[in-house]
């Protein structure tokens, strides 16, 4: 699987790297009949959804033992579907996973670079402290790398309801469910200090 393949087709089509990745497992490696394929799928379609301005939406909340609690801004297209119950349910499901797995960023773009340096600090340290030669450690850092971004961001944690699937593979089924862009504006975490 060509890792450059994989860079053009998601750059062409801004598809989540695991749909095109089954593409190509399923097509090889010619990348027309890929993008052709994923064209007839309808995930191109979902694709154009994201052009779409999202004016509309909600604020959810949850809280738990009054301790913890997170606040999430949930955008969409119309007033129609803000006021759904498969909307509101999104939203609050949202709100207490963000409270259950504590992410600090909304997709793996938006992590912060000087968090990562931080992360892997952390992470360099505890190696040299077990006693792993450097060399082991500069490849374990490199696979660490990926793994605290899909951590702490929100999109890319397995779902609290259904852990054989990601946040953003949930809003995706919403989003099929209602024919609209949904969109994870921002959230916070309040913890009682």
């Amino acid at each position: 699987m060509s890792l450059e393949l994989i860079k053009s087709i998601r750059s062409q089509t801004g598809l989540p790297l695991k749909d095109i990745k089954k593409a190509v497992e399923e097509i090889g490696s010619d990348e027309q009949k890929i993008i052709d394929h994923l064209r007839k799928q309808g995930i191109l379609k979902q694709k154009s959804r994201q052009d779409r301005s999202t004016n509309q939406g909600g604020v959810f909340a949850y809280t738990h033992d009054n301790r913890i609690g997170a606040m999430i801004e949930l955008k969409c297209e119309t007033d129609f579907v803000s006021r759904s119950d498969i909307f509101k349910e999104l939203g609050m499901d949202l709100a207490l996973h963000i409270t259950a797995f504590n992410p600090k960023f909304v997709s793996r773009d938006q992590v912060d670079q000087d968090f990562i340096n931080k992360e892997l600090e952390i992470a360099r340290e505890q190696l040299v402290n077990e006693g792993k030669p450097e060399d082991k450690i500069d490849m374990i850092l490199k696979g660490k790398k990926s793994k605290i971004e899909g951590e702490f961001s929100l999109l890319s944690q397995p779902f609290l309801k259904d852990s054989s699937k990601s946040v953003e593979d949930h809003i995706a089924s919403v989003v099929q469910t209602t024919g609209e862009k949904i969109v994870v504006s921002r959230f916070v975490v309040f913890h009682l200090a």
